[in-house]
């Protein structure tokens, strides 16, 4: 049986949803739900910086080395949305999907990030491997839904 791809997660007004299409569960080959999960699967109150007792036990994909502790998940639920802060978050969605480059999933990972309006943010995750660009993921942040707990 061929690779069908992982279920497909994408960004949704109040989180995240699973697509359907004819009744199934809809699936995809490309690094939408890797990313997704790894910046929004975490602990919403995990820094994930230090050990925490905010880490929940089903983060663990195998090891200690493939936890998913979501430092963007962090940042943009506990910081105003800013200039300063969107680049903290640009540096977290590099550390959280580092594990694609050390797993040899990817050669690079470019992030850049725009502040839509007041209330939200508009990332870009560009997924590199053998230096072409191999997946564009583009999702928008409520920041001050997260913030309020929303």
């Amino acid at each position: 049986m061929d690779f069908e791809g992982d279920v497909l997660f994408v960004d949704s007004p109040d989180g995240g949803d699973l697509v359907l299409k004819d009744g199934l569960i809809e699936c995809d080959k490309s690094f939408k739900t890797a990313v997704f999960i790894s910046l929004f699967g975490g602990n919403i109150d995990d820094p994930a910086v230090i050990e925490s007792s905010k880490s929940w036990w089903g983060n663990s994909i195998g090891d200690k080395e493939t936890e998913v502790r979501s430092r963007f998940q962090f940042i943009i639920s506990g910081l105003p949305l800013s200039t300063k802060n969107m680049k903290l978050a640009a540096e977290a969605i590099k550390i959280d999907l580092q594990w694609m480059i050390e797993s040899k999933v990817c050669d690079d990972i470019q992030i850049s990030g725009i502040i839509a309006d007041f209330k939200t943010a508009d990332f870009t995750v560009n997924i590199l491997v053998n230096n072409e660009l191999t997946d564009s993921i583009e999702f928008k942040v409520n920041w001050e839904a997260m913030r309020n707990g929303i």
